[in-house]
Formats: structure tokens, sequence, C-alpha cells
């Protein structure tokens, strides 16, 4: 009880100890702003599904994540969080800590990198999300003894603090739902914080990447400040996420934005910048709190930083991607603001589903000329685009839409989808299902060799469980958004590959992608 107070005391009156010093010389302050985040909301709480401050007001909190801190952590300092804080306005810090890849579980001296933004944080008066940054080690039970151990000692170190946010599983994926694995595991590792730290909000993923909050709030968590993670790509995520948002918050559930992107889910193509201001008014018009992926100088259009930028912060526009640039200044201007982009911007259809215009950089190019499809007996067709139009980075982005253009109806389970491709020598690959509007966890892809062509060695087949249901004649499946990626995550080049369409981003009917129904092939041309 008496911690509890401190922390409140401590949050709530920073402000009159401040003016005390001044005239009574008795203190040193903090090098922060006048009134800082902290300061001004002190400590957090959930109220009525909403994330509001001590005085019970609703708060919404804007700032930016690290990238892993095993690669970036360079950028994890109190002079980079000090600048983020005065020059773009950060009112939240997020460090992330990737617990595989060569992360935490390997290399447990990364949790002192935590601790210094956590000190830095507390200095600079600003909120900081502890991040255990699962996504290979997809199931959070595989880790689960060492993620109680570790949040243990957070709680017992930061707990008296009113600025200290726990995320306890990032992006929960692959055969992993909220109700048989995730929820247990969040059950006892809020318990492993709620003995040393009674009120500090936590935040827990959801299945499918943190995108199936609508699960976690049909059967939420019983902690009282509780929140759930959503996270989007904007070149990926579209209406279709936006919707399960308020469902979620229809059912009382508070959400947090933990990781988003201007890019596609893969942290390239784009970046996407009419697509995020959609989604940025979504959310401010909400008060939900989010924060950007990432603070980083990696080569790819989601990260902040140009190569070579400061690791102390300091940047000028030249040192800011595109990415930064409009993150900035979302970040500084708010709900009001305008993207300070020149290019035209695409068309959001819902679902994820973006119509791109030539000048944003979504693909000029007209696709060659298919030649006449080999349809046979069948009445599906394919429509399809690229998820971005560079040939050379570390993915394939297929994107396809069956159409049923017969009088019956079509079970999705008995259609299967190839994309053909050469994998320049690659001694393996792996897919990824991020998105798809029959849902993601019913579409599942398999590489397999193909033999007989030089544009084409191998090939990904997508299938469709039962749960995809059924295409209703004259209509269609939807939109399937897809990576195929090199196992060492080298470079493709995919201007060698059969099903390459040239880049272009818009859909089309496209013959060298081909469909198969209950085994016979429906719809285009396989390579000979």
């Amino acid at each position: 009880m008496w911690r509890h107070n401190v922390k409140k005391w401590t949050a709530g009156a920073a402000t009159m100890v401040l003016a005390f010093s001044l005239t009574a010389g008795s203190w040193s302050a903090p090098a922060y702003a006048a009134t800082t985040p902290v300061q001004q909301h002190g400590q957090l709480k959930i109220s009525s599904g909403k994330l509001v401050d001590a005085s019970g007001k609703v708060v919404q909190l804007r700032g930016v994540s690290s990238h892993g801190i095993q690669w970036y952590g360079d950028y994890v300092n109190k002079d980079t969080m000090k600048w983020l804080r005065d020059d773009w306005g950060i009112s939240v810090f997020r460090v992330a800590m990737y617990t595989a890849e060569n992360g935490y579980i390997s290399n447990p001296a990364l949790a002192n990198k935590v601790k210094e933004a956590v000190a830095a944080a507390k200095d600079l008066g600003v909120y900081i999300i502890i991040d255990w940054h699962i996504l290979s080690d997809n199931d959070p039970n595989i880790y689960k003894t060492q993620a109680k151990s570790f949040f243990s000692e957070m709680a017992g170190s930061y707990g008296n603090l009113p600025n200290v946010i726990y995320e306890i599983a990032n992006e929960p994926n692959g055969n992993v739902n909220w109700n048989n694995q995730i929820r247990p595991y969040a059950l006892d590792v809020t318990q492993s914080i709620r003995a040393k730290d009674p009120d500090n909000v936590i935040i827990v993923g959801t299945g499918t990447w943190s995108q199936d909050i609508h699960d976690a709030a049909d059967n939420q968590l019983p902690d009282a400040n509780t929140m759930y993670a959503l996270h989007f790509y904007a070149g990926t995520h579209g209406q279709s996420l936006r919707d399960r948002i308020d469902y979620a918050r229809g059912k009382g559930a508070a959400i947090f934005v933990t990781e988003w992107g201007t890019s596609d889910a893969s942290g390239n193509g784009g970046p996407f910048l009419t697509e995020s201001k959609t989604w940025l008014d979504f959310l401010n018009s909400r008060n939900i709190s989010w924060v950007n992926w990432s603070l980083s100088d990696k080569g790819e259009a989601s990260a902040a930083l140009t190569s070579g930028a400061s690791t102390t912060g300091g940047w000028t526009d030249a040192n800011l991607t595109t990415s930064g640039k409009f993150v900035r200044q979302q970040i500084k201007a708010g709900s009001t603001s305008t993207s300070g982009s020149t290019t035209t911007p695409g068309t959001d259809n819902g679902g994820g589903t973006t119509t791109p215009d030539p000048s944003t950089g979504g693909g000029s190019t007209t696709p060659t000329q298919p030649d006449t499809p080999s349809t046979g007996t069948g009445s599906l067709s394919l429509q399809f685009r690229s998820g971005d139009n560079n040939p050379s980075d570390n993915a394939i982005r297929p994107v396809f839409n069956i159409q049923n253009t017969g009088s019956a109806a079509v079970k999705l389970s008995d259609v299967k989808v190839r994309y053909y491709f050469n994998n320049d020598g690659k001694s393996g690959d792996q897919t990824y299902i991020d998105w798809a509007s029959v849902g993601a966890s019913n579409v599942s892809a398999a590489s397999k060799a193909w033999s007989g062509n030089a544009l084409a060695n191998r090939y990904v087949e997508f299938s469709f469980g039962s749960g995809a249901g059924s295409i209703p004649a004259g209509g269609q499946s939807g939109e399937v958004q897809a990576r195929i990626h090199p196992s060492d995550w080298s470079n493709f080049d995919e201007t060698n590959d059969y099903s390459y369409n040239n880049g272009s981003t818009s859909f089309a009917k496209w013959n060298k992608v081909t469909v198969y129904q209950q085994g016979k092939l429906v719809w285009g041309t396989e390579p000979k």
C-alpha cells in the first residue's frame, strides 16, 4: 500500500516539487521539459474499456517503437529518447526485446538495454512499454517460464513507477489461438507481475500476429488493467481490421495499437501514406493509443531513419525516411494533421485492398498481356497483383482474388492456387499468409519443387481449409495476401520468375498463376 501511494504521489506532485526546488534550493530537478507526459497524466489505468489518467480523463499515447535491440539497440538511449520527446512530441516509447532471433533467450544481457530505456523514460517523464517480442517463437508458452521470471524482475524493479507498461506477448501466430494458448499464458504471466506491481497496465498480444482482438474481446482476462494489442501495416490491413477494433471496443475491451507501420506487413513496400492517414484518423477519433514501427536505419520502408543517421537524435529531414517524416508530423500535429506527401493518394477499398495511383510508387508498369488461358471446363478465374513493385528485395508478395463466373457455388476447400518462381539457387524458402478476407488461419501455403522451365524451379501452393466457406455463384473469394522469403532472407530476383507480373500492383486477370478445382487445372497455363 505504501509503495502504491508513493507511485501516485511521484507522478501527480512532480510539478509542485519542481516549484518548491526553485525557491528552497533543496532538490535538483531531473532534466526534462516543464510538463512531461507523465507529469500531465500520472498513473494510468483502464476504465470502461478506455485508457485513462490519474484524474480519470481519457488519454491517448503516441510514440515509436525500437526495432529489435539485438540489432538496433544503439538507437535506444536517453539522448535519442529525449530528442523524440522534445522534437517529435512522443509520450510513449516501446523497447522491443526479441525473445528468439538471437534475442533474450540466447542473450539475457539484452535486459540491460531494457533497463537503460526504463531509466531514461523515468528521467524524461515519458511512458515506456517493455515488449516481450515473440515472433518466430510463435506460441508464447514456449518461453513462458522465462517470461514469468523476466516480468517478475521488471515488476519488482519498476512497479513503483507510474510510467511502466508491460507488453507480455508481441505477436502470437501460427497454430495458436486466444482460448487455448494465449489466454492461459497471459493469466500466468499476469499473476507474476501482479505479485509485485498491482496496478500498472499490462498489454496482451492476440492471435494471427495480434490481429484477432475479437477473440480476446469475447473472453477477456479478469485483470482490471489489461489491454489487448492490435497490430497493422497500412499496405496490408484495411477496413476489416478496423471493424474488429470497433467490435472489440463494443465488448468493452481496451485496445492499444502497440505496433503499426506505413509499409506492408513485411516491413517493406510503400510507404502507403494515404492508407496510414486513414488508419490514424480512425485511431485518433477513438482515442486509441498507438506506437509506430520502427526507430531504426534498416533499409526498409517502415524504418524512420535513413542509413547512418545519428544514434543520439538531432535528426534533420535529410536523416528521416518518407515514413519517418510522416510519423513525426502525425505525432506532432495530432489528429487534425495532413500528410506532407506530394504524391497522388491511392484508394482504400476496405479489407486491406489498395488500388494505387501510379504516382504513389504503386507501379505504373502495364503487365505483359497473358496468352489465352487454359481454363478447361472450370468456372473460376483469377485476378492477381504484386504486393509491391520492387523485384529485387527479399520477398515475393503475391496477392490474388478468385472469381466464380459459374452458376453454382464452389467450395474453397476444393481449390488450390499455384505461384511459380525461380528460387535463384536459395537453400530454402519460408511462406506467410499476411491477410485473407476468409481469414488468414483458413489459408495455408506450401513450397514445392517444379522442373522443366528456366523461369520456374519451385511453386508455392495455396490451399483453403473448410472454414474458408464457398465462393457463391457470380462471387469472389476476396483477397489473399502472401509473402515468400528465402530462408536466409537474402534478396530474390523476381524478373526471372514465371508468375511475376512486372510488378503491377493493380488487379488484372493473370494466367501465369494457376487454379485447380478438385485437382483439375481450371485456370491458367502451367510452365512447360
